[in-house]
């Protein structure tokens, strides 16, 4: 008798071992090329060039166009399955969307489907991966209106070119709303955190701001997001209402100078971060040309601070553009030390300051600029 109930014993614990909760994930591969082909379950992480990083977990060979992945996941956490680049070869793509025949997702016990395809590879079977497949869906359709108005964009009529160039930037607005809205509400999901750091550049300051506030633990340990919280300390730093930070840096001729010399000195001074390869720099500088002959008597200097790595296209930059005020840069490009300074990630990136040296404005630029300084010096 005691060893029959030794035996029931055994027998219930090795049922219950193998009852003990997994995940199970079933994968299509869309594309008959990565037939025989190896696919990897690998940590999510970014690389020193933005596309992809992380230890690899598992792989799993692509047999008539499936494969399968199982394990025990202790807690959810923001995985990619991928082929080697050598097979499939990594590429930048715009914010929300996966690169081609790759998925990153949430790993949790369950079952879980993933396709990988050119264009719409996505993970479903849990809550989190089903709303977050849902948005990409949504992201994906957006783009293609993008997309279909290329010809109109490069249209000869300049008004049918706008009327695109409208649209196209209406739709990004579109975008980064649903993404902003996804993020807000899911601000203890890995998922929203990584988007936070996809479309860092496309939400405002306040926006980043609001959202960190909100997330929780797990939503900054994502890859990619302290960077946005440290970058936020810095944009607080030097924020409406503080005083300005004093650097050094070089014009043209090589000689020194510190912001110190042109701000503070009973001036309204607009500090313009630019660069000769910005496109939007340069079609903003005619504007700033005539803000600086008409206010240039009345108390109002520029400090240009470049971010072109090249000295001749820099100067030539200067020369086309007809620009008459200070210039400054390291020639470090995106590197450019005061840039880091101040929190630009993004140019044409300017800043007014009064004549005490307090930061009074920021990313003010064309008409607003006019009406700002016509109120502080008309």
């Amino acid at each position: 008798m005691k060893k029959i109930l030794l035996l029931t014993a055994t027998a219930f614990m090795a049922v219950s071992c193998s009852d003990q909760p997994g995940y199970e994930i079933k994968g299509t591969v869309n594309d008959p090329d990565l037939e025989g082909k190896y696919v990897y379950l690998e940590e999510y992480g970014l690389g020193s060039n933005g596309v992809h990083a992380g230890n690899r977990l598992d792989s799993a060979l692509v047999q008539n166009g499936k494969f399968t992945f199982t394990g025990v996941q202790e807690k959810p956490a923001l995985r990619t399955i991928r082929f080697d680049d050598f097979v499939v070869a990594p590429a930048r793509m715009p914010g929300g969307q996966n690169m081609p025949h790759t998925s990153t997702f949430i790993l949790e016990n369950g079952k879980l489907n993933v396709i990988l395809d050119e264009l719409q590879s996505h993970a479903k079977g849990t809550a989190e991966n089903d709303a977050y497949a849902a948005l990409q869906a949504q992201i994906l359709n957006l783009r293609k209106q993008q997309s279909d108005l290329t010809g109109l964009l490069q249209s000869e009529d300049p008004a049918t070119a706008q009327q695109a160039e409208d649209r196209y930037e209406g739709i990004e607005a579109d975008i980064t709303t649903l993404v902003k809205d996804y993020i807000l509400k899911n601000t203890d999901k890995q998922t929203a955190g990584k988007l936070l750091y996809e479309f860092r550049y496309n939400l405002s300051e306040e926006e980043r701001k609001e959202i960190i506030d909100k997330a929780d633990a797990t939503f900054v340990a994502v890859p990619g997001v302290q960077q946005v919280v440290d970058h936020l300390n810095i944009l607080q730093k030097v924020a409406i209402g503080k005083a300005f930070t004093d650097f050094e840096m070089a014009d043209t001729k090589g000689q020194t100078h510190a912001l110190s010399e042109y701000v503070g000195n009973g001036k309204i001074v607009l500090v313009d971060f630019w660069a000769s390869w910005c496109p939007p720099c340069r079609r903003d500088m005619p504007m700033l040309v005539e803000a600086y002959k008409k206010y240039k008597g009345k108390g109002f200097e520029i400090v240009g601070v470049s971010l072109d790595s090249n000295q001749a296209a820099w100067e030539k930059g200067i020369k086309d553009l007809n620009i008459t005020w200070p210039q400054l840069s390291d020639l470090k490009g995106w590197k450019n030390e005061a840039a880091a300074m101040y929190g630009v990630n993004s140019i044409p990136h300017t800043l007014l300051i009064d004549q005490d040296g307090q930061i009074i404005d920021k990313y003010i630029h064309g008409a607003d600029l006019d009406a700002r300084l016509s109120a502080l010096l008309d």
